[in-house]
Order: structure tokens, then C-alpha cells, then sequence
């Protein structure tokens, strides 16, 4: 899938985008470098292979320029571009990866950039260039040169080749067991008399219990001693095992009428 990167010509900054010909020509200088009349031209030789990309000729030292503390040599593919110079060109990538394909430009601040015939062309650059990387006081990569001659792009950093966007893989889905275990957390409540109050326990074996049904809700009915009485609500077992009640009361044993 060919991608158009940008539509917009931003001359000022070197990171000037036309829209592609078909017809564009191919230029060679007398070192055997070349340089197309479209960016996209010039992308697509890249990505096709048949791009031959630029060989420095010359030797400079590094030189530094205001605002600049210190110069490091990496290869173009290591260098990440700044996010203010992305956002400002409106790149849709923000390395190297893929090399560049650079407007040429000619001479400025006492060093080179591109011979003549290559001056206003879209110049393929590897990705493996070795490059000057001017920094300033706090780190940050702030200028691109070519490292052997220290040549200068066409703006303090080259126009990356865009990489092929690749669609994402399809996801598959995993079913997954999952078993939810219940946390439970141990506390002992006291409850004042003045919001809860018990007037007896009774303790009754279980086959003499009744449970009966009233206008008022479930009650609980005990039989025993030759008589049932109906003493009200039962409390449920978790809240008697997690309740302390904060008062004295009787208790009651309804003894077992089976021998």
C-alpha cells in the first residue's frame, strides 16, 4: 500500500511536500548521486529498492552553532525527531526508520549541503547514514548534519520516509475460566440497647421448631412442654455468630420431648 504523506508545501522549514509526477526525472551529479523532482518520487524508489542513496564526497569537522552544547554520532535511524518538530511539519512518523528523502539545498553558515545539480531535488538518504547530532544544553537534539562532511538537509532535520502503515493483527478470542471466590471479612458489631434489644433466648432442638406464616411476616413457633408458643422472628445463624449483643438477658432451654 502507497501512502501520500502530505499535500501541503512548507517551504520555510525544508520539509516541503509537492504532490507527485509521474514524469518527474531523475538528476545525477558528477559523483553519481541522485535526486528526484517529487518527494513521492523519490519515496518510492526508496521503498522500491531502486533508490541510490547519497554518498558524502567531502570531510568537515563538526562545528557547532549557537545554542548548541555538545555533537554526538549516531546513525540516522537512531535519532528520534523532536515531537515539537512533528507536530510542526505534521509528520505522521517521528523516526528514521526508513531513511529520508531530503530537499537538497547548497551552501549556508560555512558548510555545504548538496552538490549543484542536486539543489531543489528530493535526495534519498539511507537509513544507516552516519549523522552529527548537534544537542543542546539539556540533551535534546536540536540539528541533523551528514557526519563525514558535516553537510547540512535541507532543515535542521531531513524529511523521513514515511514506513508502510501495517494493518493490525487479527485479535483472537481466548475464553477464559474465571472463578469468583467470595472476601469475606470477619467483625464483631456491638449493638447498644437503645437500637437493639433482646428480651430472651430461647434454645429449642431443631424438630420442635416451626416456622408460621402471619399478616406481620414469617414467625417462628416452638413445641414443647405440651404446648406451642410463637415467640416472634428467628435470627438467622451469620448474624448470631457476628453479633454481640451488649445486655444481659435470660435464657430458656425447651427441653427434647423425644425419650
Amino acid at each position: 500500500m502507497r501512502l501520500n504523506v502530505l499535500t501541503a508545501a512548507l517551504a520555510t522549514t525544508g520539509f516541503a511536500i509537492f504532490a507527485s509526477s509521474a514524469n518527474a526525472a531523475m538528476t545525477t551529479d558528477n559523483h553519481g548521486n541522485v535526486g528526484y523532482d517529487s518527494y513521492d518520487e523519490c519515496v518510492t524508489a526508496v521503498k522500491d529498492g531502486s533508490a541510490k542513496f547519497y554518498t558524502p564526497y567531502t570531510y568537515q569537522n563538526p562545528k557547532r552553532q549557537a545554542g548548541e552544547a555538545s555533537v554526538k554520532k549516531m546513525r540516522l535511524s537512531e535519532v528520534m525527531i523532536p515531537q515539537n518538530v512533528v507536530d510542526r511539519n505534521r509528520l505522521t512518523t517521528s523516526d528514521y526508520a526508513a531513511g529520508a528523502c531530503d530537499l537538497g539545498v547548497g551552501q549556508s553558515n560555512g558548510r555545504y549541503g548538496v552538490s549543484g545539480a542536486l539543489v531543489g531535488k528530493y535526495v534519498p538518504i539511507a537509513a544507516d547514514m552516519p549523522v552529527n547530532v548537534y544537542m543542546d544544553a539539556a540533551g535534546n537534539p536540536v540539528r541533523l548534519t551528514m557526519q563525514q562532511c558535516d553537510n547540512h538537509f535541507g532543515s535542521h532535520f531531513p524529511t523521513p520516509v514515511i514506513s508502510e502503515v501495517k494493518a493490525p493483527e487479527a485479535q483472537v478470542a481466548i475464553s477464559e475460566a474465571r472463578t469468583m471466590e467470595p472476601v469475606v471479612v470477619a467483625t464483631t458489631r456491638v449493638i447498644r440497647p437503645s437500637k437493639y434489644s433482646v428480651k430472651e433466648v430461647i434454645i429449642a432442638p431443631s424438630d420442635q421448631i416451626n416456622r408460621v406464616n402471619t399478616p406481620q411476616g414469617t414467625a417462628v413457633a416452638i413445641e414443647g412442654a405440651n404446648r406451642t408458643v410463637i415467640v416472634g422472628e428467628e435470627a438467622d445463624a451469620d448474624i448470631i455468630d457476628k453479633t454481640e449483643i451488649n445486655q444481659t438477658f435470660p435464657v430458656k432451654r425447651v427441653p427434647d420431648t423425644k425419650p
